[in-house]
């Protein structure tokens, strides 16, 4: 099964990729029909889109380097989802703390990048895709709700301050 970290920085315009540490925020052109129909309310937002890997890493591995998610935990169901079936949703969790900490670094220089201070986040599990949001969070909030187990994949969530 594969997965993907990426992140919207809303209204930016960056033509680099970003380095914390060691996690590169790679610039992506795009994305293709799939994700535009999946992810209704990701993709019609204007800005730079990055996807979280890590240094060194090959490129096949995409964001597997830097996270995982807890396929022992069992799968949950958002409590502000309500009629809607709860597969597919696992929580985020990184590697190592040193990750972690690289993580949060790369997350505050997209968000300083946003005009509005705002970015869009998507742990993207192949499984059970669909267009679930949840917002509004602060960055120290989201990044709070991490350790807890309380991100999960397959849902953008919006992240301003």
């Amino acid at each position: 099964m594969s997965y993907d970290i990426k992140v919207l920085s809303a209204g930016a315009s960056c033509k680099l990729n970003m380095t914390c540490g060691s996690i590169i925020a790679e610039r992506t052109d795009g994305f293709g029909k799939a994700f535009r129909e999946t992810y209704i309310y990701a993709s019609k937002i204007t800005g730079e889109w990055f996807e979280l890997v890590k240094e060194g890493s090959p490129k096949i591995l995409g964001s597997f380097d830097v996270c995982d998610f807890d396929f022992d935990g069992g799968e949950h169901e958002p409590s502000w989802r309500t009629g809607k079936a709860a597969e597919g949703h696992y929580s985020l969790v990184f590697r190592s703390e040193e990750l972690f900490s690289d993580f949060r670094l790369v997350m505050r220089q997209l968000r300083n990048m946003s005009p509005s201070k705002t970015l869009i986040f998507l742990a993207r599990l192949q499984d059970n895709e669909r267009n679930d949001v949840c917002g509004v969070l602060t960055l120290d909030e989201f990044t709070a709700l991490i350790p807890e187990k309380r991100i999960y994949s397959n849902i953008c969530y919006i992240i301003q301050n």
